[in-house]
């Protein structure tokens, strides 16, 4: 796919496949065996995903991805590519290597999910532990495309550390605004260098707030605490998700704790992607004029519904605006 000229979004990450149990009676200790559950195979990714989810509410032709894939004799690579396509992602600059060469695996997601949501996910990176700050210069066109449309770069921690600084500064470089998702941090890494250069939001979970923090996320007023420190590091503005209490946003002007829409979900629970779709919301909401506190609000519906889906499956621009529009705060 060749660029329109029209890309406003350049996700930068992770590309792999998801090979997931659903509706588990139980997720299982080390040495025990649990019979039942449905399989599903599909595409993964923390930002692939992200790009997707991004697409699905931008429309076609605004979105492009960077990242690595090889060519598996088991054809896994397809699945997360052939997803894309169909989003209207840009995929041009994706490398994909030939496995002969390489002799390593796209990178794969093995995911176990109980009756209650639940889960359990192991990523083996394969050829993604190979994607360099060289192939991210290389993508240098399609960021200054999206420079000139007003737009972000985006990414998450699901590549290999010394790639994610590259990509903060390239974009820092150009003038876009960044957007990191720290999922797939590493805890025994030093990230320190991320917060070296300009980050416009960031947005941790409980867990990845601790790791990057040391500050223990249990409410809304230990979300305060850690954003500050966060801002303290340089980082603009912050949005913390809490699970089922929803998030916490910090800018530069106010606090604020977001909490979970009141609604009646339909019986289906999976808090796979629930994360990465609260961000491509948020990026995308951004885009589309929203300040980011409406922003915010919508990126946490927004999780919610991608909560009472089993698997990635984008939330639709009408299903969020009709809930948006329908649902109060709890």
């Amino acid at each position: 796919m060749s660029s329109s000229g029209e890309i406003s979004a350049v996700v930068v990450g992770g590309i792999g496949t998801d090979i997931t149990g659903l509706r588990l009676n139980r997720l299982v200790g080390p040495g025990e065996l649990e019979f039942g559950g449905e399989l599903r195979l599909g595409a993964g990714g923390k930002s692939r995903n992200i790009a997707q989810m991004m697409s699905t509410l931008l429309g076609p032709d605004r979105v492009a991805m960077v990242g690595k894939t090889s060519r598996d004799p088991f054809q896994l690579w397809t699945v997360p590519i052939d997803a894309l396509h169909r989003a209207g992602v840009n995929v041009e600059f994706i490398k994909v290597l030939d496995f002969e060469d390489t002799g390593k695996f796209p990178q794969v997601a093995l995911i176990a999910v109980d009756k209650q949501g639940n889960n359990q996910i192991y990523v083996l990176p394969g050829i993604n532990e190979d994607f360099s700050p060289a192939d991210v210069q290389e993508s240098e066109p399609i960021f200054a495309e999206a420079k000139s449309n007003g737009g972000v770069a985006v990414l998450s921690l699901e590549l290999p550390l010394q790639t994610a600084v590259a990509t903060i500064g390239l974009a820092n470089k150009l003038g876009l605004r960044v957007l990191l998702d720290p999922g797939g941090i590493r805890p025994e890494l030093d990230h320190s260098s991320l917060f070296e250069q300009d980050i416009y939001l960031l947005k941790p979970n409980e867990h990845e707030t601790f790791i990057l923090t040391g500050i223990e996320v249990t409410d809304a007023e230990d979300a305060r605490k850690a954003a500050r420190v966060f801002q303290k590091h340089g980082v603009e503005n912050v949005m913390i998700t809490l699970g089922k209490h929803g998030a916490f946003l910090a800018t530069q002007n106010e606090e604020r704790h977001v909490p979970i829409p009141n609604f009646a979900g339909v019986g289906m629970q999976d808090e796979t992607g629930c994360g990465d779709q609260t961000m491509a919301t948020l990026c995308a909401r951004l885009l589309s004029g929203d300040d980011i506190a409406t922003a915010t609000e919508r990126a946490v519906l927004s999780g919610t519904l991608q909560f009472h889906k089993l698997g990635i499956v984008p939330v639709t621009g009408q299903e969020l605006e009709q809930h948006f529009a329908n649902c109060s705060a709890v």
